[in-house]
């Protein structure tokens, strides 16, 4: 896992190329270039660890090339949750919910990501309010179709589910 700068980075980090991930949708330009400049930019080898189970969640990454795959454990086996790939984010819920992460991720193949702390994500909405309350709806529709996903999963798998139980989740 290394930084990469945005200073002759050889990804594309152009405005006009992330609006076309969902996250970076509908975003202004110069919103998006607050958050890739003020982000962490970081490469990842295949196989790479971003996070472990467990993990302090003060961060959310937005995929910018490649995938990551995230999984959980439980006592017998090991699940893939999702795969995350371009314009895509993975990491918003634990921040949000102030919980540390459940489950692990890691790179499926050469794979960039930006870093979005808690600190960079304040910072946002300070400076970018309207852009923010665009972020928010993106993260939100991302998560809604995810929690669709796995909605469906869980009743093909016959699974029922005690939503008045606590739970962590990523």
């Amino acid at each position: 896992m290394n930084t990469v700068k945005t200073i002759n980075c050889p990804y594309d980090l152009s405005a006009e190329t992330l609006k076309t991930g969902s996250i970076f949708g509908a975003l202004s330009p110069s919103a998006i270039e607050y958050l890739v400049n003020r982000g962490k930019l970081v490469h990842l080898d295949s196989g790479d660890v971003l996070f472990e189970d467990g993990d302090k969640g003060d961060s959310f990454y937005i995929i910018i090339t490649g995938t990551l795959c995230y999984y959980q454990d439980n006592a017998t086996a090991t699940s893939l949750i999702r795969r995350v790939t371009f314009g895509q984010a993975l990491g918003y819920v634990t921040m949000i919910s102030l919980s540390p992460r459940n489950g692990y991720a890691n790179a499926d193949g050469d794979t960039v990501i930006l870093e979005v702390d808690y600190n960079v994500f304040g910072e946002f909405h300070d400076k970018f309010a309207f852009d923010f309350g665009i972020l928010i709806l993106n993260l939100s529709r991302d998560m809604a179709r995810n929690i669709q996903i796995l909605s469906h999963t869980l009743a093909e798998a016959g699974v029922s589910v005690d939503l008045s139980k606590p739970s962590n989740s990523e």
